[in-house]
């Protein structure tokens, strides 16, 4: 990878991190000059990146204008429900497929998993569990699908609205997630993912729809 394209790669990932976290707001309007100045490079890594985002579904052009994408409450049910057929069918490979290895790490991760977190670091800890299951599937087009649907903005934002009976139920599920991926039982690991998904959707639409 050469510098340039190094220097790309790092705006891509701080615009991306800005919008999923809220520092880029949804329906705000990104102006080319205002962030080569900000992130100190020239437009052309820039407009590379904005197309990149674009793909991604986080902006969106209006007007000849790029924007911060506002999902509607129809395409954030439909991204969940989409989450939870992709990570419970992860969750089933990851009964059949997963390597000793690969299942002791989603067994070293239970005290992180399952321990009471602040609302703010709820995604982070979500994210790196599910991504040890996701890994063990053994199926790289899959887990960049899974990937790809859980770059959104409300994701934050409902996770910062968690109570702490919210959390500890979150953790519940993990420990439960957890016993059935270590078991091999494939059937209960689906339907357990499955099952967290959709709570997740269900807070999102009592706290944010």
């Amino acid at each position: 990878m050469t510098d340039t394209d190094r220097r790309a790669e790092a705006v891509y990932r701080q615009l991306r991190w800005d919008i999923v976290h809220g520092v880029l707001r949804p329906n705000e309007t990104l102006v080319e000059t205002e962030l080569a100045e900000r992130l100190s490079v020239s437009r052309t890594p820039i407009r590379e990146c904005l197309q990149r985002l674009a793909a991604d579904g986080l902006i969106v052009l209006r007007r000849r204008r790029w924007q911060v994408y506002e999902h509607t409450p129809d395409q954030i049910r439909e991204i969940y429900e989409t989450r939870a057929c992709l990570e419970g069918f992860a969750a089933r490979l990851a009964c059949e497929r997963g390597t000793d290895e690969q299942l002791a790490a989603i067994a070293a991760a239970r005290d992180a998993a399952t321990a009471p977190t602040s609302p703010g670091d709820r995604v982070g800890v979500n994210d790196t569990f599910h991504d040890l299951v996701n890994a063990a599937a053994g199926n790289e087009r899959l887990r960049d699908l899974i990937d790809r649907n859980r770059l959104y903005h409300f994701n934050h934002r409902v996770a910062a609205l968690y109570t702490p009976d919210d959390l500890a139920e979150s953790s519940r599920q993990h420990a439960a997630i957890i016993d059935a991926v270590l078991a091999r039982d494939a059937d209960t690991a689906e339907q357990l993912v499955r099952t967290h998904v959709l709570d997740a959707l269900t807070q999102i639409q009592k706290k944010l729809l």
